[in-house]
């Protein structure tokens, strides 16, 4: 490991958001050849590289040099972590495939069809209840996410840290998933 590394290491222990983003950057190529592997319908590059950012972040608290290096580690952290994706994503794939009746089913036990309103989802429900369950941080977030607020702004004017950001805008993701999925 290079002195670089385990100084930028050391300063994300200690919360340094600039020294995260450097030692983000520094495995990049990494980032890439593992997520190369991996596919999942609803994330697009920015999903997965907030996921390898946090995923970084949690490699740096939990690295001890004493257990080897911090490439293996943040390795073996990321893949992991787009394999439980890919499970989960599968998974509920499968239950929604599991539930579905067959057409020629509905024919032989004269099972009614729903009608489209019972399908209809209340959309402004849905998503005042998706904005009620965000904390003020959590719709900071969201303002960025959607491009009404920049990133730049958040940090410089608002005083929350880029990591403090980058975490609170995966728990917004996370939830938005969990409502619409």
């Amino acid at each position: 490991m290079h002195a670089k590394e385990k100084k930028l290491i050391k300063q994300v222990k200690k919360g340094d958001d600039a020294a995260l983003e450097e030692l983000f950057a520094l495995y990049q190529p990494l980032v890439n050849k593992v997520l190369k592997g991996y596919y999942l319908r609803h994330y697009d590059q920015k999903d997965w590289q907030q996921e390898a950012m946090i995923i970084c972040y949690e490699a740096a608290m939990v690295y001890s040099e004493r257990k080897g290096n911090f490439a293996g580690l943040y390795k073996a952290k990321l893949t992991n972590h787009a394999r439980t994706l890919v499970r989960y994503h599968t998974a509920l794939r499968r239950r929604t495939y599991n539930n579905s009746i067959s057409l020629e089913r509905i024919d032989l036990q004269g099972i009614n069809e729903p009608k489209r309103s019972e399908l209809a989802i209340p959309i402004n429900d849905t998503y005042n209840n998706f904005v009620k369950s965000l904390s003020r941080l959590e719709l900071i977030a969201l303002l960025t996410i959607l491009g009404e607020m920049s990133v730049e702004y958040v940090i410089d004017q608002l005083n929350i840290g880029a990591a403090q950001l980058l975490r609170a805008r995966s728990r917004t993701i996370q939830k938005m998933r969990n409502v619409l999925f």
